[in-house]
């Protein structure tokens, strides 16, 4: 390996050793979540250019002596300070004047004096770079390095055979190198992806961009999108000639008020100069019959043996009198119906009606066993309901969500919106949609490759969340656990992490991080994702558009963080409309 290569002092300019390590810890809720941070401390020579050159993100390799010779650890810088000898003996104890003389010297000394240096705080990656031959090598690497030790800066080229894949997915620009940041496409989709920023920092734009880049490098992907903000049928708008848009709300039809629910972007609507633009296109797709209402009615068709299932425990865990007969009850029930080989997700509309009549009667039979006023007695009936309930007149077709999930696994369509800005709508939408999905995915074996996105996630997957925020919860958490095995896979986009359901969260093995004002939605994020805190509150220093990202999949070298700057969205849009098409 030609070190020269692998190594950019700058002509000499960077140089630097290791002083020691150090670990910090920080805590929030009583100790619920905490973080931690280790990281090395180094001097290097105080040169101006260093300096600047330093603020961007920077990986170096601290050399470290082995019984088989030298080996270079691969470090992250997080911070760094400029330090002056003469500035560590100033205190307020010290008069007025006396220190103004000192602060004027050190002003004079930057640059020039021997008294000046930086300090560096630098972060392990846990790789380290190896002798390849004639090539650079990077590999896992538990040893710590030894102080006093020689530090190097890593080349241009260093940095991308760390962390670029050959022939990737192109995510942005890595901040302060002159790199594209590339990826493996399959392993970014195949795991799971998170998005996770304040208001603001452009987590719909940078979400949309995924979006696009995928579908236009896998023409079979198809991707629904469960929008609360109504961002998304303006940020895809060039996708929608092959998409439907669904809303829960009623418009009347009419395309000038379904524009005026929508989100234009602040910079996209000023260029623009007015939403007449959006209108047309809108009012073409509403001809074309791809934007519609979504019914939110049940049928039994929406429903599986599950749905009963859950209902009684619910029932149940409520511990009023008599939920011990209901208990026994509800496990005989779920044994008559697996021995005859019908499972939680058998829908009921399928079941024969002997065995409808079963249940509605062992139902009325729970009834007379309970109190007249008992709310078990209101489940009760509304499951009944549920099991008499008539199936749509032939050649009716409703907009439900299980029908939906159908036709978007089975249609031509490769795009679906759903546009429900009520949190309690969405999440009847998502309890709904998203278990049909991975319902379907189960017994019909499509095996296409399927991407759900999750905006504003945090009202789908809410921690300890019970009742109808339960089932929507239950149902993320499903499709994270268990769709990767059917080709189903996720991108959970929220502001609030430390609300979000834990278990959803960690089934995320990518994920794109922007500034997190509140502390406990960082200390979750370190704590779910093993993250240095060090890195995670560079964050804060973050600007619209950039991102910290890490993957344990995707990235040439798993689990190194870095900074990005990514595309804008609205570009894309934007010459959309402009060039008519």
């Amino acid at each position: 390996m030609q070190l020269q290569t692998a190594f950019d002092d700058m002509g000499g300019r960077f140089q630097a050793r290791l002083k020691g390590t150090r670990t910090v810890s920080k805590q929030v809720q009583g100790g619920q979540y905490e973080a931690t941070s280790s990281f090395a401390v180094l001097e290097a020579k105080f040169d101006l250019e260093v300096f600047d050159r330093l603020h961007d993100p920077t990986f170096i390799a601290i050399e470290r002596s082995t019984t088989d010779g030298p080996i270079y650890l691969v470090y992250e810088v997080t911070s760094l300070y400029p330090m002056h000898f003469q500035m560590l003996g100033v205190s307020s104890s010290i008069p007025q004047q006396i220190r103004e003389e000192f602060l004027e010297r050190v002003s004079e000394g930057w640059g020039e004096s021997q008294e000046t240096w930086i300090d560096l705080y630098a972060v392990s990656t846990g790789y380290r770079l190896a002798d390849g031959g004639d090539e650079m090598k990077f590999e896992r690497c538990r040893l710590t390095p030894l102080q006093g030790s020689v530090a190097h800066r890593l080349s241009k080229a260093a940095v991308e055979r760390l962390l670029c894949v050959e022939g990737g997915l192109e995510l942005g620009k890595v901040k302060g190198q002159d790199i594209r940041l590339t990826v493996d496409a399959d392993s970014l989709l195949g795991y799971h992806i998170g998005v996770f920023g304040f208001t603001g920092v452009g987590k719909s734009n940078l979400t949309a961009n995924l979006i696009r880049k995928m579908m236009d490098r896998d023409p079979e992907l198809k991707v629904c999108v469960l929008d609360i903000s109504g961002e998304y049928p303006v940020h895809l708008v060039d996708k929608l000639g092959s998409g439907m848009v669904y809303t829960t709300e009623d418009f009347s039809n009419k395309a000038e008020i379904f524009t005026h629910s929508q989100v234009i972007p602040s910079t996209l609507e000023k260029e623009l100069k007015d939403d007449a633009w959006l209108l047309g296109i809108f009012q073409r797709l509403l001809a074309d019959g791809r934007i519609k209402v979504l019914s939110m009615e049940q049928s039994a068709s929406s429903f599986t043996l599950g749905s009963v299932y859950e209902a009684l425990a619910d029932v149940i865990g409520e511990r009023k009198a008599g939920y011990q007969m209901i208990e026994v009850a509800r496990s005989e029930i779920v044994a008559r119906f697996s021995k005859a080989g019908f499972s939680a997700d058998s829908e009921l509309k399928r079941l024969p009606p002997e065995e409808v009549d079963f249940l509605i009667g062992r139902l009325e039979s729970l009834k007379g066993k309970v109190h007249e006023k008992s709310s078990a007695v209101k489940a009760f009936d509304s499951l009944i309901e549920l099991l008499r309930m008539p199936e749509p007149e032939e050649g009716v077709t409703l907009d439900t969500p299980e029908e939906t999930a159908y036709r978007f696994l089975t249609g031509k369509d490769r795009l679906y919106i759903f546009y429900a800005p009520n949190p309690s709508g969405a999440r009847d939408l998502a309890s709904r949609y998203l278990s049909r999905l991975l319902y379907l995915k189960k017994v019909l074996g499509l095996r296409q490759r399927v991407l759900v996105v999750l905006d504003e996630a945090q009202e789908f997957a809410p921690q300890d969340a019970k009742g109808e925020e339960g089932k929507s919860s239950r149902a993320v958490e499903a499709l994270l656990r268990q769709g990767r095995k059917y080709r189903a896979y996720a991108v959970i986009s929220t502001q609030r992490v430390a609300h979000m359901n834990t278990n959803a969260l960690q089934q995320l093995h990518s994920y794109f991080v922007s500034t997190l004002p509140r502390v406990y939605d960082r200390l979750v994020i370190a704590d779910s994702f093993s993250l240095d805190l060090s890195v995670l509150e560079r964050t804060a220093e973050l600007q619209t558009g950039e991102w910290l990202f890490l993957s344990y999949k995707a990235t040439q070298q798993k689990n190194v963080p870095v900074f990005i700057e990514t595309e804008n969205n609205e570009e894309t849009v934007k010459r959309h409309v402009l060039g008519g098409a």
